[in-house]
Formats: C-alpha cells, structure tokens, sequence
C-alpha cells in the first residue's frame, strides 16, 4: 500500500551511501512515478537569452535528472511507497495523462527575477490544466524561490491559477509538517547557485532569508499547492553524493518532501 510507512525512521534520515549507478534498481514499473512539469515559457527561454540552453527553452528542468533519481532514492529508502529511481518523467501540463497522476514538481523560477527573458508563461490552456488537476486531487510542489522580487513574482503566477483563493503562509503546526517526520523548524537548504560554489550573494542559515511555504487551499482546507521560499530542496536532492554539499541540509531535503508526498496521498 502506497499509505504504509516505516515508524522506525520518523525520527532521523539516513545517509544514502555511495552514489550507485541505476542499473541496480531494475526496469520495473512502480505504482508510483515521479512527475516534472513542462511549461510554456517566455519567448527570451524557447529561442534565446537565459533558456537557450534548457530543454524547451526557460528553466523547468532545474536540477534534473539528479534530483528526481535521487528523491526517488530516499523515497524508496525511507518509506513503503513502491517506486524506483527510473521512474520519473517530465509532463507537458496540457497531457491528459497528468490527470493520471497525484503529485507534480514543478520549477518556475525566473532568471534575472522579474524579467521576461525565462520562466513561465502558462498559456490558458496551461493554466485551467494545473487548475483542474488540483481540483481533481492532485498537489502541486513549487521549489526554488529566493528573495522578494522572486516571492513577487511566484505570487503573480499562482494568482493566474487561482485568481480567486488566498495564498496562506503555512507554520510548522499544520499536519503537513507531521505527516511522517516531524519537522518543527523549517531548514534553508541552500541551493550551490546562492551559496559557495559560485560565489552566491548568501551565506549557510543567512537569516536575511527565513525558509517559508505558502500553500494554497481548496474549499475543504486541503492544501492543493505548496510552494518553498528561500529553500531549494531540488538541489538538496541533486547534491546527495556531492562531497562538498552538507549531509543535514540534503536530509532536511528529503524529510520535507517526503512529508509533502505522503501528504499528498492521504489526502
């Protein structure tokens, strides 16, 4: 059963180990597969400028393929949910088969932040897609947005999608911080990009950007939509075997998502 979960790692994650190849995970197909969104970007990411060089033009593929593989990894460690690091695919939000699915990851961020040469530009019929699948029950996870022009700006799109709902910031007291591992304070997991590697404008725990996670709810107060701010989990997931990469933020990684997934199940 996809709901089932091993008590005896609620209280701590444990490292994954060496960074092994795939092919020791077999072919088999899971009853859960990882799904990425596909978006329409803006013109500056199909044909130029900042997402010439992405799949598709913009930045929806960030910390791909690593990160899904790697989440997966935890995933089938940590929990009973049945999947393998190979499954995991991208989805154009327009394919019928997302109403197939649960659980989308989506990144759109905006590289410089506020500008129209990357990131989202959901078309109407993108827009009702990511609408309806979330009215259907599915939950969307939104990563990787770092300072208030890029708070700004995630919430001008989740405004497009749900013009009329309040976006609620959620505290750790709400059910979805303890729905496997208890998480009482929420971790910046830096991404490389802001911190040392490429001499990022932040420090490790700079309180200059406190962690948050909006949400947005449906009628019955089920959270729909999250989204993380001044947190990267998709790199925290992407770094696992990276030496130089802090083991207790890669683990703060996986207990959050873990938590928002098997939330998205029971509910």
């Amino acid at each position: 059963c996809l709901l089932m979960a091993s008590a005896m790692l609620g209280a701590q994650v444990l490292p994954l180990g060496s960074d092994e190849g795939l092919s020791l995970y077999g072919t088999d197909v899971t009853e859960f597969t990882w799904v990425r969104g596909q978006y329409t970007n803006h013109g500056g990411g199909r044909g130029g400028g900042f997402g010439r060089r992405r799949r598709g033009g913009g930045w929806w593929d960030t910390d791909y393929p690593d990160a899904d593989q790697n989440f997966l990894r935890g995933v089938q460690r940590y929990t009973y949910v049945d999947t393998n690091p190979r499954n995991h695919h991208n989805i154009q939000l327009t394919d019928p088969a997302l109403y197939e699915n649960i659980f989308l990851y989506m990144n759109w961020k905006r590289v410089p932040i506020g500008s129209s040469y990357s990131g989202p530009n959901f078309s109407p019929e993108e827009i009702e897609a990511l609408r309806e699948f979330m009215f259907r029950g599915g939950f969307v996870l939104v990563d990787d947005f770092w300072g208030q022009p890029h708070l700004d700006d995630m919430f001008v799109e989740m405004a497009k999608i749900f013009p009329d709902r309040e976006i609620v910031k959620l505290d750790t007291s709400h059910e979805i911080f303890h729905t496997f591992f208890d998480i009482d304070r929420l971790a910046q997991v830096p991404g490389r990009m802001v911190t040392w590697d490429y001499g990022g404008f932040m420090k490790l725990d700079d309180p200059s950007y406190p962690p948050e996670v909006y949400a947005v709810r449906d009628d019955d107060g089920r959270v729909m939509m999250v989204a993380n701010y001044n947190t990267d989990l998709g790199d925290g997931w992407e770094h696992t075997f990276y030496e130089g990469y802090p083991t207790r933020y890669t683990n703060e990684a996986y207990k959050i998502g873990i938590n928002f997934l098997i939330y998205a199940f029971s509910h």
